[in-house]
C-alpha cells in the first residue's frame, strides 16, 4: 500500500493513457509503484495537472499535444526547461502498468528522472529543477536507477548533530547551518575550506537514501563527491576531503 506523503520535487513530461501508452513496455512484467510515491494528488487530465502546477507557482507553456499527452516549457530562475507530462486513466490502466512504465523510464537506456504522485508522472529534461516541480505538486522525485556500490549497514546516527560531530573529528565541521527546507540536512565548513563544503543528510529508509544518492549524481551541474553508510550521506565539494572522511567514518564512496 502506498503511503500518502508530501515530499520534494521540480519538473514536467509526456502524458500517456491506456491507448497505446504501453507499447514499449508490453513485453515486460508488471511492476509496483514505488512505496514512497504519494497516492495523491490525482488528476483527470494533463490540463488539470497544468492548472495545479500553475497554482503551485510554475507556469508551463504548452509546446505540443499528442494523444493523451503533452510537452511544455517552464522557466526556472531564468532558465527555460522543457518537460513531458504523463497522466493515466486509473479506470483503464492498472497500478502495475503505471509502475512498469515508471520503472522502464528510470532504467537504461532511458535513465530518466521523474516527478511522480497519484496517477501521473513528469519528466523534466533538466533534472536540476525536479525538486521545485515536486514541491509545487506534493510529489516525489524518482531519479534514474543508476547502480550503487554495496553500502555498509553501519554506522548509523540518531541525529544530525551526532553525524556532524563524527565528521568534525575527521575533516572538521564548523559553522553548521540547518537547511530551511530539509529537516534532516545541514551544511558545514571543513578544516580546508572557507565556505560550506560538506552537505550532511540523514535518511529515514534505505530506499530514500539510495534515491537521494542517485539524484545527486544525476545532476552534472552540481559535481559532488559523496560518502555514505547506514542512514546517512555526506556530499563534499573536495575529493580529497571525501576520501579521508570515508576512511574515518567507515563509509563507502559514491561518485
Amino acid at each position: 500500500m502506498r503511503k500518502t506523503t508530501s515530499v520534494l520535487a521540480s519538473w514536467l513530461l509526456l502524458t500517456l493513457t491506456a491507448c497505446g501508452a504501453f507499447t514499449q513496455n508490453s513485453g515486460s512484467p508488471m511492476a509496483p509503484i514505488p512505496d514512497r510515491v504519494p497516492s495523491k494528488p490525482l488528476f483527470r487530465s494533463t490540463d488539470e495537472l497544468l492548472t495545479a502546477l500553475g497554482e503551485g507557482g510554475i507556469d508551463c507553456e504548452v509546446l505540443r499535444r499528442r494523444e493523451g499527452g503533452l510537452d511544455c516549457m517552464a522557466e526556472f530562475d531564468g532558465v527555460k526547461v522543457e518537460s513531458e507530462i504523463s497522466v493515466f486513466d486509473t479506470e483503464v490502466v492498472e497500478e502495475g502498468e503505471i509502475g512498469r512504465s515508471i520503472t522502464s523510464r528510470r532504467k537504461e537506456p532511458y535513465s530518466h528522472t521523474l516527478v511522480a504522485a497519484g496517477n501521473w508522472y513528469i519528466r523534466v529534461l533538466d533534472p536540476a529543477y525536479a525538486l521545485q516541480v515536486a514541491e509545487a505538486l506534493g510529489a516525489v522525485v524518482l531519479p534514474p536507477l543508476f547502480p550503487l556500490p554495496d553500502i555498509p549497514r553501519n554506522p548509523r546516527y540518531a541525529n544530525l548533530d551526532s553525524l556532524a560531530d563524527a565528521l568534525d573529528a575527521s575533516v572538521g565541521c564548523e559553522r553548521r547551518e540547518r537547511e530551511k527546507d530539509a529537516a534532516n540536512a545541514m551544511t558545514c565548513v571543513t578544516e580546508r575550506s572557507k565556505e560550506p563544503c560538506a552537505y550532511l543528510e540523514l535518511h529515514d529508509t534505505s530506499a530514500e537514501r539510495d534515491d537521494a544518492l542517485r539524484l545527486a549524481i544525476s545532476v552534472p551541474e552540481l559535481p559532488r563527491f559523496i560518502v555514505t553508510a547506514g542512514n546517512w550521506s555526506i556530499q563534499f565539494c573536495d575529493r580529497s576531503l571525501g576520501r579521508e572522511a570515508a576512511d574515518d567514518l567507515g563509509g563507502v564512496v559514491v561518485s
